[in-house]
């Protein structure tokens, strides 16, 4: 009927157009017709100009949420623009001034082949203060089952050469953690602070006496200003159904912009098949992946990563090896986000979830 097809799509903010919606039958046929209207509340010219010419094909998936003034919505805001002496109106001319200061991923932890191990990458010309810790027991506060009862924790360099290592956070260090503002807040939980060269870590998480249950392992930056970045990590665990799927979680922030607001291009992905030529028997073999905001909001998903994006992914030179894997390119704004790890048709298995910065 006519009258179905008449309306105003509202907008979401002043920056997104509204959308008025007709029927015209000057053809001889009741054919329905949209345009979009620039709707701008603000005397302000870049906010108008804004309004008029932002569509869905312009702005990156993630970054549909409120932020400050961002006149191309390349994800860096006008202060941040002007301070990297970017073009203030061209996306195609922007430097990514945030940065990835918090990755975490909670996993099971078992025995044998099913440690929890994560790898990282200081890149820059300068050290970085980090620190690395492991929460077990506090998990359990946030309705966690199953938790790891006594995580330990040993750090290495890409020489596999024993770095650090920390059962109980405050034997060592408590001072210095206590000072990071990240002490863990069960006193079984182990914890480490360094001060790293550039290079390639690991991190591996056991439980104490061969023991086993959900862990969250995390990597903070504590020296946001330097100019050396975390540019990825990556966990390798068990991966189950319903509470125990692994989920990834990283916060982008300590940009160039307004309250430190600032952009990352990344690529997520996770590998299973793969890791069966690394002489993992139980490897997951068909993974698939889902990316979340702070809000809980589901922002992107990939099951296998041909599906899409599949010449910008192999642009990357990061293309998973089995068509199976998922994988997802995106560009990330300051806030919290979570990927989620789960075997389709609720399979199990060892799998790995990566995060690499990308710009």
């Amino acid at each position: 009927m006519l009258g179905d097809y008449l309306g105003v799509a509202q907008t979401t903010r002043p920056t997104v157009p509204a959308v008025p919606i007709w029927v015209d039958t000057r053809t001889g046929n009741p054919d329905p017709f949209v345009t979009r209207a620039g709707i701008s509340p603000y005397v302000d010219l870049v906010t108008a100009w804004e309004a008029k010419l932002e569509s869905l094909t312009q702005v990156p998936p993630t970054s549909l949420r409120s932020q400050t003034a961002d006149a191309d919505r390349d994800g860096e805001d006008n202060q941040s623009e002007t301070a990297s002496g970017t073009g203030l109106n061209n996306p195609a001319s922007v430097t990514r001034t945030g940065k990835e200061v918090d990755i975490s991923t909670r996993l099971r932890v078992e025995t044998g082949q099913h440690l929890g191990i994560a790898g990282f990458i200081i890149n820059g010309n300068t050290s970085k203060k980090i620190i690395v810790r492991v929460l077990g027991p506090t998990l359990g506060q946030f309705g966690v089952l199953n938790v790891l009862p006594d995580p330990a924790i040993s750090l290495f360099d890409s020489s596999n050469n024993l770095i650090f290592s920390n059962d109980n956070w405050m034997t060592t260090q408590q001072a210095e953690i206590q000072a990071s503002g990240y002490a863990p807040g069960d006193s079984r939980e182990p914890a480490i602070v360094q001060t790293l060269a550039p290079g390639a870590y690991t991190a591996i998480v056991r439980g104490v006496n061969g023991t086993s249950g959900a862990a969250l392992l995390e990597v903070h930056d504590l020296d946001p200003l330097s100019g050396s970045l975390i540019t990825n990590m990556s966990t390798r665990g068990v991966v189950e159904t319903n509470a125990s799927v692994m989920i990834g979680g990283f916060i982008v922030g300590a940009g160039l912009g307004t309250n430190g607001d600032g952009s990352s291009e990344v690529l997520i992905r996770a590998l299973g098949p793969e890791l069966t030529r690394f002489g993992i028997t139980d490897a997951l073999q068909d993974p698939k992946m889902e990316l979340y905001d702070g809000n809980g909001a589901l922002l992107l998903a990939n099951d296998n990563w041909k599906d899409s994006q599949q010449a910008a992914i192999q642009a990357t030179g990061l293309a998973p090896g089995d068509d199976r894997e998922p994988a997802i390119l995106t560009t990330l704004i300051q806030g919290n986000w979570t990927a989620i790890l789960r075997g389709k048709n609720n399979t199990t298995g060892v799998g790995l979830i990566e995060l690499y910065r990308i710009h």
